[in-house]
């Protein structure tokens, strides 16, 4: 054998190896033993903590959030969530569904916040509704305003937990409370006009944080009973084209939400690309030498085998 043929075969077998080493490396480094993780995770075990001790500064947690003790009488603390939803609806006849909207509410024990009404031109007429219905009901009191609508067009429900802002709130009025009961006792001890008057403006000052932190926690408390739904009516178009139902308005809605949805997906592409070009170019360059490679070698294999061909012809 030749010193050039020794050569592209050396270098045949080198990049051949390295493509099996590029493959096989990164499930080697992903499939450690399960023994070595255990020994190397038994040099230095992690710090647990028991079920009791958990259940243990959990609650001393939930206390120190309501800033109570442990042995001072407290509410059970259940989670305070004020949940609200929205509503886009597209109706036959946008009067009709409003007034069947406030029918329903107040039939289920909720309330109209409020309603606007808006004639556009050509006839055209939408609503913007702002009702309240008790938190237990939302579900079916959503249904009920779905079955008015020709289509639903969006939907959306949303939570917001208020539990700790809620017991911080009630933990601060106990405060404020015993505050007030030192301030009226230190009132019955006090015996000149300056020490009446220094007490008494003390005293008023935590009435009024106690009655606006009042006036908060009922807010908050009507927030978490009574949901808020914001519906939006549209009238639906009754307009024809050649005895086709035209709704050019909506089609354009479909057709720019289609196009942005196409642009992120080109954009999440090229992004790809160029963060992978170089791990690209190296498969490129190394599938383009094993090519290189193997053309050489049958280039070579074929010129010597036409030679022998032509050598025994000719003998």
């Amino acid at each position: 054998m030749s010193k050039r043929w020794k050569v592209l075969w050396a270098a045949g077998v080198l990049l051949l190896l390295l493509f099996f080493a590029a493959v096989s490396l990164p499930n080697l480094m992903r499939s450690r033993p399960a023994s070595q993780e255990a020994a190397l995770s038994g040099r230095w075990p992690s710090p647990t903590v028991s079920a009791l001790q958990q259940s243990t500064l959990a609650e001393k947690f939930v206390l120190s959030a309501a800033n109570v003790t442990p042995d001072s009488p407290s509410p059970v603390q259940d989670r305070k969530v004020i949940h609200n939803a929205e509503l886009g609806l597209t109706v036959a006849d946008v009067r009709a569904a409003a007034e069947q909207i406030r029918r329903t509410t107040e039939a289920g024990g909720g309330a109209i916040d409020n309603l606007e009404i808006t004639e556009g031109g050509g006839g055209s007429v939408s609503a913007t509704l702002v009702v309240r219905v008790p938190a237990s009901g939302l579900e079916n009191a959503l249904a009920e305003y779905k079955k008015l609508a020709v289509r639903t067009d969006r939907e959306q429900v949303s939570g917001r937990d208020v539990t700790r802002e809620y017991y911080d709130n009630a933990a601060h009025l106990r405060n404020l409370r015993a505050e007030e009961e030192q301030y009226l006792a230190i009132m019955q001890q006090a015996h000149t006009v300056p020490d009446t008057l220094e007490v008494s403006g003390k005293l008023s000052d935590v009435r009024d944080r106690i009655e606006r932190l009042q006036a908060q926690i009922q807010i908050m408390t009507h927030d978490i009973e009574m949901s808020a739904v914001s519906i939006t009516l549209a009238q639906e178009s009754d307009t024809r084209v050649f005895g086709l139902h035209w709704r050019p308005l909506y089609n354009a809605k479909v057709a720019v939400r289609e196009l942005l949805v196409g642009l992120g997906e080109w954009m999440d592409w090229v992004v790809a690309v160029v963060i992978k070009l170089p791990l690209i170019l190296l498969w490129a360059l190394t599938v383009g030498a094993l090519l290189w490679v193997v053309w050489k070698i049958g280039r070579a294999a074929w010129a010597r085998l036409v030679r022998a061909n032509v050598g025994g012809t000719s003998q």
